[in-house]
């Protein structure tokens, strides 16, 4: 009974050690990391998910390789989402104990609310990892008024 039990402990904690020498850093590798913005066509089109990406920084703190996948219920999240997160991910001076390491992290666009004219949009950090870019969509009148999507005929 003994061995099964040591057995059973180990089989526990082998993926928690395995998970612990591969995981990957997160915002906090990011210096001056600026919440992404929120693209005003997704605003508009009301357009969100999740970009999630992984960021390989060579040993000089260059970024190497940058990948993402993006989870959205919307054909078009990729195609909106992705550039301003890459933007912001390019433009943040990455930490001298990050270099040599792969950096994850999310950024959730949300919207919530009704629409209006003028959405403030806001941003934090849930968690090591994640920071949520939020706002109310545009409305309709505004997409018009600006030539928007709704304006075209």
């Amino acid at each position: 009974m003994k061995n099964i039990s040591l057995l059973a402990m180990s089989a526990l904690l082998i993926p928690v050690c395995a998970s612990a020498q591969s995981a990957t850093e997160g915002l906090a590798c990011f210096e001056n990391l600026q919440a992404p913005e929120f693209p005003k066509a997704a605003l508009q089109e009301h357009v969100d998910g999740s970009v999630w990406t992984t960021t390989q920084v060579n040993a000089q703190g260059s970024i190497e390789k940058f990948d993402t996948q993006v989870v959205s219920a919307w054909n078009d999240g990729a195609k909106l989402l992705v550039p301003p997160v890459e933007k912001a991910v390019r433009a943040a001076k990455i930490k001298s104990d990050c270099y040599g390491k792969t950096v994850s992290a999310v950024f959730r666009y949300q919207l919530w609310g009704e629409a209006i004219p003028n959405p403030k949009v806001t941003s934090k950090t849930d968690g090591p990892t994640v920071m949520s870019i939020e706002s109310q969509p545009i409305s309709v009148a505004q997409s018009a008024a600006a030539g928007g999507p709704a304006a075209k005929h």
